[in-house]
């Protein structure tokens, strides 16, 4: 394991020799800005629109599209200007997943009553879509949308996330987004490939969502090379993409790293030399983060959301009884406390707030999931299994509460996910 972190040690330097090889050998001529820079245009040219005999008001679709472009958009910049009417007419599976993913989470009864009847036709759109190969870029930009704010299910292990983001990678790789930063030639791949601009916002996003929901369960991150690390780092000197999101990417990166070490057993002792590096990496990324509040509420909520994962993994991999696991304990507990704080923080001062509402059911699903994997940790260690004080266990007990008014805010129906982390935060 020594070995192990004196390799993560020199990686960087290694990264970095790899990309002013790349650079020096490699003189694409970067692609105007004004390619993917416009006006959206999010009227619709007819009353309504369909599919499969499902009708939708215009009106309703065009609030979908200023929903995305208000809340989603800038949390996923893996999609540029957009146009309503060219959406619908040349890429229906975009604009139904746009429409769809904004209407199950509009708190209105009749939006949610319109998507439970358009969820079986986009379903098996979804299904005609992921079947098709090869897949143009946008059928994987919508991919990738829908698995940053999937539909909601009955049953947590039933929601398709992780394959739908396999098939996006593998399209991805195919049209060389992971590598190439010239057009391919349509004639060669067989689909439209997109600009450069849009070609390295979308591999970027493959990266950060796979990575996120590789964390969330437990698997591997399909995206680990230090091939396609060199990549990664070379496209985020493009600056295509807001600063807020390059950091998120940043990350991942080191989230990415960390996780394919802890694959291997953790030696005696090594355990908090490994944590010391990964909080150093981290540490470092957050001195980097933009002034304005919203900014470094996302980044640092991205920090701790890593942070929790990863001390529970080396807490897992430790000694029941010894003092270092309890070390870890504490200092997870502290991280699970002020993930709950910063998520919960607009909604617990002012619960009926209908704004505040749509905005905290626009955000990405990783963010949700992370909150709850916080409030679980909360819960197992300490407030079920725990020896603390009355005063440190009210604390806890008062962060879960905070968990609670969130999802009772969110919560439309007794069933729907919002309802089932109430329920099991109660037992």
């Amino acid at each position: 394991m020594s070995k192990e972190l004196q390799e993560l040690r020199s990686q960087t330097h290694r990264t970095e020799d790899q990309l002013a090889t790349g650079s020096s050998s490699t003189s694409e001529s970067r692609s105007p800005a004004s390619q993917d820079e416009g006006v959206d245009d999010f009227e619709l040219a007819s009353f309504t629109v369909s599919l499969d005999g499902v009708v939708v008001d215009s009106s309703t679709a065009t609030e979908a599209f200023v929903v995305f472009a208000e809340y989603m958009r800038p949390r996923l910049p893996v999609v540029a200007s957009l146009s309503a009417q060219a959406a619908y007419e040349d890429q229906p599976f975009l604009f139904w997943t746009i429409v769809t993913i904004v209407l199950c989470r509009l708190p209105d009864a009749e939006n949610i009553a319109l998507f439970q009847s358009l969820r079986a036709p986009y379903e098996r759109l979804v299904q005609e879509t992921v079947t098709d190969a090869p897949l143009p870029l946008y059928k994987v930009q919508a991919l990738l949308i829908l698995c940053n704010w999937p539909l909601p299910t009955n049953k947590q292990w039933k929601e398709p996330s992780w394959l739908y983001c396999g098939v996006a990678i593998q399209a991805a790789r195919y049209l060389s987004l992971d590598r190439q930063q010239t057009i391919p030639s349509l004639r060669v791949i067989g689909v439209t490939s997109g600009s450069i601009r849009s070609r390295i916002n979308t591999w970027l996003s493959c990266f950060c969502i796979s990575t996120s929901l590789s964390l969330h369960l437990g698997l591997p991150c399909p995206i680990e090379s230090e091939l396609d690390f060199a990549a990664i780092h070379s496209f985020l000197k493009r600056q295509t993409v807001p600063p807020a999101f390059t950091i998120e990417v940043r990350i991942q990166l080191v989230v990415a790293k960390f996780t394919a070490l802890l694959n291997h057993e953790l030696a005696d002792g090594t355990s908090s030399s490994f944590l010391r590096l990964f909080d150093t990496e981290l540490d470092a990324i957050k001195n980097d983060i933009l002034p304005d509040e919203e900014t470094k509420s996302i980044v640092e909520y991205a920090i701790l959301d890593a942070k929790i994962h990863i001390y529970t993994l080396v807490i897992t991999k430790s000694p029941t009884n010894s003092s270092s696991r309890q070390i870890l304990l504490r200092t997870a507990r502290d991280i699970a406390l002020r993930i709950v704080e910063i998520g919960t923080r607009a909604i617990r001062t002012n619960p009926e707030n209908t704004t505040l509402i749509r905005r905290e059911k626009c955000q990405p699903k990783d963010r949700h999931r992370c909150l709850v994997f916080a409030t679980i940790f909360l819960l197992k260690f300490f407030i079920r299994q725990s020896s603390d004080a009355p005063e440190e266990r009210q604390i806890v007990a008062n962060h879960v509460a905070m968990t609670q008014t969130l999802c009772r805010s969110c919560s439309t129906d007794s069933k729907d996910e919002f309802s089932r982390v109430i329920k099991w935060a109660s037992l």
